[in-house]
């Protein structure tokens, strides 16, 4: 016995019939689900077993997961280079390799904001 049409329940024909996305189909019944632009076997997309044009065939849209181990770590990691402060030390060890505290401070100059 001919299957029915997944789109219009009626029995489709060998000679017309579509089989496509577990379902069977009329020719006429395969199209897109948002603007039923007739559809074939090279230019549908299915999603959900329903026939999709590729332009209104359904974007996944991705989340992040922001829970794990490693992006705890990382935020936290974040935030321990976020509090660096420079100490005196650092400042002599910058200064001397400048051989001046004038040309030391013409560079802070030079690259602050």
């Amino acid at each position: 016995m001919d299957a029915p049409c997944s789109r219009c329940g009626k029995t489709v024909y060998p000679t017309e019939k579509i089989s496509c996305l577990d379902k069977n189909w009329h020719k006429g019944c395969f199209h897109c689900e948002v603007c039923k632009m007739t559809l074939n076997m090279k230019n549908y997309k299915g999603y959900d077993k329903k026939p999709y044009c590729n332009a209104h065939y359904p974007k996944t849209s991705f989340t992040i997961v922001t829970d794990t181990p490693e992006n705890l770590r990382l935020k936290q990691q974040s935030e321990l280079q976020s509090q660096v402060s420079v100490t005196p030390r650092f400042l002599r060890v910058q200064m001397s390799s400048f051989g001046s505290p004038a040309a030391f401070a013409r560079y802070v100059q030079s690259i602050e904001p």
